[in-house]
């Protein structure tokens, strides 16, 4: 039995309140409201996949404008200005933010391995991950290593089994 729109909207405000809860400032002045620089977390664990552009855009929706017209550019968000936009994304502009295919990630890494052994070398690909498109910084870096390459896999990512971690969140 499929759930009333009522009863999905409630249980994303329940999401999104767990997930700014891990974030939540608590002191006097700043309870009740998260350091922007959490947002990308915040939407990840929302099960949401904006690239480092959507990511700057939403972080802007959040800050919003003051009645003064001016953007609220204090570093923070509050959280039910959080509530607001996060819904908006997780409904109506979700589309905008999936995450690729098993198959497509698998692809991906398919053109970083020629020869067809089934792994990419993980040095190499820090290297790329740190250089090139979207660069990762380095705790990004070491925590995809991470992930990614398996204890005693001589420094090697074996994609089909880490493609299917991505697609699916890990979960």
């Amino acid at each position: 039995m499929a759930l009333s729109e009522e009863e999905d909207i409630s249980s994303l405000k329940l999401r999104a309140k767990a997930a700014f809860s891990l974030v939540e400032l608590q002191t006097k002045e700043t309870r009740g409201k998260c350091d922007e620089r959490e947002i990308p977390m915040l939407c990840r664990t929302l099960g949401l996949n904006p690239t480092q552009e959507q990511l700057l855009a939403i972080v802007e929706e959040l800050r919003g404008v003051g009645g003064d017209g001016a953007a609220n550019a204090t570093g923070y968000v509050a959280y039910q200005r959080f509530e607001d936009v996060m819904l908006d994304l997780l409904t109506a502009r979700r589309g905008e933010f999936a995450r690729d295919s098993e198959q497509t990630i698998a692809r991906a890494f398919r053109a970083f391995d020629p020869h067809g052994h089934g792994f990419v070398e993980a040095e190499h690909l820090k290297k790329l991950l740190a250089t090139q498109g979207d660069a990762f910084d380095d705790a990004e870096v070491e925590a995809m290593m991470e992930a990614a390459v398996e204890p005693g896999s001589n420094g090697r990512i074996y994609y089909e089994d880490f493609a299917a971690i991505l697609a699916s969140d890990g979960r």
